[in-house]
């Protein structure tokens, strides 16, 4: 009788223990939404706490613009919002979807930053977004697309940018001294090269001033002013250079 009991014991707990180890499974294998990231914030974890969440995926993350500005109305950091960016591209890749043949074409490359302060955060791939979509619509290569659309990795031309040159705005002296000061400002170093011998065909500084960036008070118009501007203008001096004539 007692070895029954202690049996129905041992039974007991082990099933108990399966229980909750399938439960632990079932979360740690729960898809991270925005709303996660959400919550994991208004928590009060730390920007390296939720990244580490993200990083171990899998994840589910809506990106469109509206996303992004109501992200950071929820006060989540530019850090977590580029890492989270960053994610939703490496899954689409990775899925094998809209691979586009560039052989012809030309490849956007990662946009990388030189610069310390964080609210520069999230400013590199706005831009690159920027670009891929001017370069798009302007004819000047007969193909675009990022690296991680690239079927076989495979483009005429590679483009690359890094952030040289950044301030945020200020709203306080904007107010304060005029309209005429405390503008946000970027300038990205650009690199257009061959991919089969790495020539280098052209390279420039582009330098543009916007209203603001990264700031909260700001519209999604203001935050898509600066990267818009800059792309706008790396494209016209392209063109105009006429490194790489258009529909070529």
């Amino acid at each position: 009788m007692r070895r029954n009991a202690v049996t129905l014991l041992v039974v007991t707990f082990l099933l108990h223990a399966a229980m909750i180890a399938a439960s632990a499974s079932t979360q740690n294998n729960a898809v991270i939404t925005n709303n996660d990231v959400v919550q994991l914030k208004r928590a009060g974890l730390g920007d390296d706490v939720i990244i580490l969440r993200i990083r171990s995926g899998p994840t589910k993350f809506a990106m469109d613009t509206d996303s992004i500005v109501a992200l950071k109305s929820a006060q989540v950091s530019d850090a977590v919002i580029a890492e989270m960016v960053k994610v939703s591209s490496d899954t689409s890749t990775s899925s094998g979807a809209g691979q586009l043949d560039l052989s012809n074409g030309a490849v956007l490359l990662s946009f990388s930053s030189k610069i310390s302060d964080p609210s520069a955060a999230g400013l590199p791939d706005a831009t690159r977004t920027a670009v891929l979509n001017i370069l798009k619509s302007s004819g000047v290569f007969t193909a675009v697309g990022t690296v991680e659309q690239a079927k076989d990795r495979k483009s005429r031309v590679e483009i690359s940018a890094e952030l040289v040159d950044f301030a945020g705005g200020s709203v306080t002296k904007r107010m304060m001294v005029g309209l005429g000061s405390g503008r946000a400002h970027a300038g990205f170093d650009f690199t257009v090269k061959e991919s089969a011998t790495g020539k280098i065909l052209w390279k420039r500084t582009v330098k543009e001033t916007a209203s603001f960036w990264s700031n909260s008070a700001s519209s999604a118009s203001q935050r898509q002013e600066l990267p818009e501007k800059v792309a706008k203008t790396f494209v016209e001096q392209l063109v105009k250079g006429k490194i790489i004539p258009p529909g070529k």
